[in-house]
């Protein structure tokens, strides 16, 4: 930029020079000046001679010059300074988006490293409640900031009484909330578990009436919180609440590729964590599914035959409920199931076994348990068809059709000795002719398959 403006001041002294040169060696501009001089001297306020007049002339020339060589000179100096500015912004703008784009980068590679990190760490132990544990931590960690950690609480849904449970927290514990189980149309969680996306609250204090008004003051540093489902096979089986700051809040919209990708890790540890339970319940009902009811009963029987004890199998079936389907829509035949589901399990103990034989068809396995005669500390097997029979009835009774339902049960127990012989195969047909037999006989009602006396002997 100096060499450019001496280059200029150069090359205007040269013009001047040249000017002079020409103008003095001009002869007709001499004379010109001649003629000039006689025609103005009337009209001078004094007496000049010529000389004199050239003098004027050539100091009003020279200022003439002077202020156009000044006036360039502010030109050029203006124009200089102008475009010394504009490249100062340029290298400056050039700089500054360098250096943007440098931080763009080592932003975006410590976000990987922290997805390799966290996905590591999620793997290292394939165990339910390392898992659980991991996966709270890591949410903690993606979502906390330099002024404060995020407090995170996992909630996973039950499928045997459809509620979301306290399952594990990072810096947040059961203690932190009102109940440690919640119906998922609960205030708390209704629009999460609805619109199956992560609900960002600036201020959760006022609208997550889950937490305890005298815990507050535990995670008041954290007054901003985000609901994050956990979905698979496109139903949420789980809930991350994470108390954070409200920076994370504000700027979840411009890094939700970032917290997207932490939501797609978490779910699928969350998947790996839950795997065995859903490979052995029915989602419907939360009942097991009919393998692994089979495996089971397999593995029961060996057990009742090492130990030398009775056991009961139960088949029940809901009467009529092809008219509800009909009537009033799969939706509410499913809500039946749920409802007749949680009956059957209400009226059975902790080492019981019911599952979803198939339809609305319930298969039971009741261990240690006979008739009741037996002298066996078990309650029989009668009573516990009688009372799901009845529970059933009094939940629908006087409802109008078709609601108004009931169930038929077929039962039949495996005696030791008399019945050693009978596998899986030989109790589930015995068993399914007896509630053929309480369907063609009147319905809602328990039917017992009695050994004859060939079997008895």
């Amino acid at each position: 930029m100096s060499f450019l403006k001496g280059l200029l001041w150069f090359l205007a002294g040269l013009t001047l020079i040249a000017l002079a040169m020409y103008l003095t060696g001009n002869y007709a501009f001499a004379d010109y000046l001649t003629s000039s001089f006689l025609y103005l001297q009337p009209y001078l306020p004094l007496q000049v001679d010529f000389d004199q007049f050239l003098v004027g002339v050539t100091v009003l020339s020279l200022l003439i010059v002077a202020i156009v060589v000044v006036g360039a000179g502010f030109v050029i100096v203006t124009a200089t300074g102008r475009m010394a500015a504009t490249s100062r912004r340029s290298t400056g703008e050039a700089t500054a988006a360098r250096q943007e784009s440098a931080h763009l980068r080592d932003q975006q590679q410590r976000a990987l490293d922290d997805l390799l990190a966290m996905s590591r760490s999620l793997t290292r132990r394939l165990d339910k409640r390392v898992l659980v544990q991991g996966i709270v931590e890591a949410a903690s960690r993606a979502t906390s900031t330099a002024q404060t950690n995020s407090a995170v609480a996992l909630w996973l849904l039950r499928f045997d009484t459809d509620t979301l449970q306290f399952e594990g927290g990072r810096y947040c514990d059961e203690s932190v909330f009102t109940q440690a189980e919640y119906q998922p149309t609960d205030a708390s969680f209704a629009r999460v578990m609805t619109t199956q996306k992560p609900c960002p609250i600036p201020a959760w204090k006022g609208i997550l009436t889950c937490v305890r008004p005298d815990k507050e003051r535990t995670i008041a540093a954290t007054p901003a919180a985000l609901m994050v489902p956990l979905i698979i096979e496109e139903a949420v089986l789980g809930v991350l609440l994470v108390f954070c700051h409200p920076d994370v809040v504000k700027g979840y919209e411009t890094q939700q590729a970032y917290y997207n990708a932490v939501w797609g890790q978490l779910t699928l540890a969350f998947a790996i964590a839950v795997q065995g339970e859903l490979a052995i319940l029915d989602r419907l009902t939360g009942t097991h599914n009919r393998e692994y009811f089979m495996k089971r009963l397999v593995q029961e029987i060996d057990r009742a035959n090492r130990h030398q004890f009775p056991l009961s199998l139960l088949m029940v079936d809901i009467d009529n409920f092809k008219a509800v389907n009909d009537a009033l829509g799969h939706p509410q035949g499913d809500a039946v199931l749920k409802i007749i589901a949680k009956l059957i399990r209400k009226e059975t103990r902790a080492i019981d076994l019911v599952g979803r034989y198939g339809g609305e068809e319930f298969i039971l396995l009741l261990p240690e348990t006979g008739l009741g005669e037996e002298g066996t500390s078990a309650t029989g097997a009668l009573v516990v068809a009688e009372r799901i029979r009845k529970a059933v009835e009094d939940e629908f009774k006087g409802m109008l059709k078709p609601l108004n339902l009931t169930v038929s049960v077929g039962l039949t127990v495996r005696r030791f000795p008399e019945d050693r012989t009978a596998d899986h195969r030989e109790l589930i047909r015995l068993a399914d002719e007896q509630l053929y037999k309480s369907k063609t006989t009147g319905k809602n009602k328990v039917t017992v398959h009695v050994a004859s006396p060939q079997e008895a002997a």
